[in-house]
């Protein structure tokens, strides 16, 4: 079996796996839109539509523009009408969705996908240096478990599995305090944050760091290619 491919670029996988020139694109859990103003500049596609559940992501979002079309909303209700997208992608976002909404979701991709439209779906794997730091103050194993478990179900009813890929991705911060800054000043994790995993933290950092302070952490990413069933649909 052979290793991943190490990706300092995760635009360059999503471009060999799907056909974005051309296409109606959806960045679904966008963030503030950095993957969705690339994919609009970058690869011919026709439109590019991001959204995201968080009103003030899409706010920072809409200040930059970029030739996307930026709304609010959740995957389990999508703001968009029937069949009006060709391509999906999740970059490590279906494992926000709550997963009791997950198989909703899929749901709602159905129904804004056109006939054999495509979805993009990658998702960390919960190992390697990058997760054995962020799970000792923000621990996504179930709900990273509970996305795997969403995509299988998903491909035996409205979608099939075309293609499987995974790869490395390296995540370069500076310094201990350019680790907190990106990954432990997020809104969500205020309260979380102790002195004791502050501690944790540091001590962790110390095994992955070299002499300057600063560190590579690596993380596997698993890519699935879903497409539109349309046979299934019309049974």
């Amino acid at each position: 079996m052979s290793k991943p491919l190490l990706q300092q670029d995760e635009l360059l996988p999503l471009m060999q796996a799907v056909p974005l020139s051309g296409a109606d694109v959806l960045d679904l859990g966008c963030g503030i839109g950095s993957l969705a103003r690339r994919i609009a500049s970058e690869t011919g596609a026709d439109s590019v539509t991001a959204i995201d559940v968080d009103a003030a992501q899409i706010a920072r979002a809409n200040e930059k523009g970029g030739g996307v079309r930026y709304l609010t909303g959740a995957a389990e209700a999508l703001p968009l009408p029937d069949a009006s997208i060709d391509v999906v992608v999740m970059m490590k976002s279906l494992h926000h969705v709550p997963i009791s909404q997950m198989d909703a979701a899929f749901a709602e991709l159905a129904r804004v996908l056109r006939p054999d439209g495509q979805i993009y779906i990658c998702e960390p794997e919960y190992a390697g240096p990058f997760n054995d730091i962020l799970r000792l103050f923000h621990d996504e194993g179930i709900v990273r478990a509970a996305a795997l478990d969403a995509i299988k179900r998903a491909s035996t009813g409205e979608f099939k599995i075309i293609e499987t890929i995974d790869y490395i991705r390296i995540v370069n911060f500076s310094n201990l305090d350019d680790f907190r800054k990106r990954m432990m000043g997020m809104p969500w994790l205020k309260n979380k944050i102790t002195s004791v995993i502050e501690a944790e933290v540091a001590a962790a950092w110390k095994d992955y760091s070299v002499t300057d302070g600063s560190a590579a952490l690596s993380s596997r990413m698993l890519v699935s290619v879903l497409q539109k069933d349309q046979r299934r649909n019309e049974l």
